[in-house]
């Protein structure tokens, strides 16, 4: 089954694409910079305040398995084509990258709500390319300086999709969150983490670059769709650690640092969880790029006979919070 055409095939000089796109490319062109920057310079104290509000925070903007469904006509294909979809646009438009990471996560908290079109999308596909329409255009007017307008994102879908469709989804998608849109992303949480590494050691770029591209590839895979957003950013950043040659960074400022993140998370670094997340991520990353992410060690996963998958199943499924909650650039929807 195809959910839209692959993305592989489609590449961003398509005149197509360089149409559609050509006046918000002008607009946005010297917008702004690229989004791999750091969070500045912060006393410890107002981190550890920043880290404590937004675990605070990401408690509300959890998700559930919304393909757990019976009669679910989406499955975890259909969703990795449209992240790359929307990574390509964000790419080719030049937009933060971190926008796609928020609009993935509008359509994943859409998808868990009782939202009439949320129930309607997970049985149609075409419905749900539309979802993933709106979420990008919601994001792109909340995060950049240029608001897409509704017209193009239309054409985006060749017409299938009109203008005022995309309006009208767009207040529903609203309120099914709650107006709730400002939830911390595994990219903030690494940057404000990586804030609280010693200051004798001065060279992070490779580490928040490491951890950047995890945390992006964590965005298209269904199974760590639930966890939490810090549980992410934790693992990219021991994963990015273990990478450091032994010798730029002491092995002492390694397990304090260590000893940091699970303080200012309250999270177990060696724990199960972490331990799967790791090795998922390092799977994406290899996979990806075509080359391992070494590690040296240090921080060692601790391997188990049980997959990958099925661990971090085992801990979403047990969580009381999942308990409780309730159970080509242009599209193509010749579906």
């Amino acid at each position: 089954m195809v959910c839209m055409q692959d993305m592989k095939k489609e590449s961003c000089s398509q005149t197509t694409f360089d149409l559609l796109f050509y006046e918000m490319k002008q607009a946005m062109m010297n917008a702004h910079p690229q989004d791999n920057v750091t969070v500045g310079s912060m006393i410890q104290e107002d981190l550890y305040n920043v880290l404590a509000a937004m675990l605070r925070q990401e408690e509300e903007y959890e998700c559930h398995d919304y393909l757990e469904f019976d009669d679910t006509k989406i499955d975890e294909t259909c969703r990795t084509k449209m992240t790359e979809w929307v990574f390509q646009v964000v790419d080719c438009t030049r937009l933060q990258r971190e926008t796609a990471s928020v609009s993935m996560s509008y359509l994943d908290r859409f998808m868990c709500t009782s939202s009439p079109t949320a129930k309607k999308a997970r049985l149609d596909r075409k419905e749900y390319q539309l979802v993933v329409l709106t979420t990008l255009y919601i994001a792109t007017k909340i995060f950049e300086p240029f608001a897409m307008d509704a017209s193009l994102v239309s054409k985006l879908s060749r017409g299938v999709h009109s203008e005022e469709e995309i309006i009208a989804l767009e207040y529903e998608i609203l309120v099914a969150l709650q107006w709730k849109v400002n939830g911390p992303t595994p990219l903030q949480f690494v940057n404000y983490l990586l804030e609280l590494l010693s200051t004798s050691y001065q060279d992070k770029a490779l580490l928040y670059e490491h951890s950047h591209f995890q945390t992006e590839l964590s965005i298209g895979d269904y199974i760590l769709m639930p966890l939490r957003r810090s549980v992410i950013a934790v693992a990219a950043i021991l994963n990015s650690l273990e990478n450091l040659p032994k010798d730029s960074l002491p092995l002492n400022e390694r397990i304090r640092y260590a000893e940091v993140i699970s303080m200012a998370t309250g999270l177990d670094i060696f724990s199960p969880v972490i331990n799967s997340v790791r090795i998922r991520l390092l799977d994406s990353y290899s996979r990806s790029s075509g080359y391992p992410l070494a590690q040296v060690g240090i921080l060692p996963i601790i391997e188990s006979k049980q997959s990958t998958t099925n661990k971090i199943t085992a801990v979403i499924d047990e969580s009381p919070a999942c308990v409780m909650k309730e159970r080509s650039i242009t599209l193509d929807l010749s579906i």
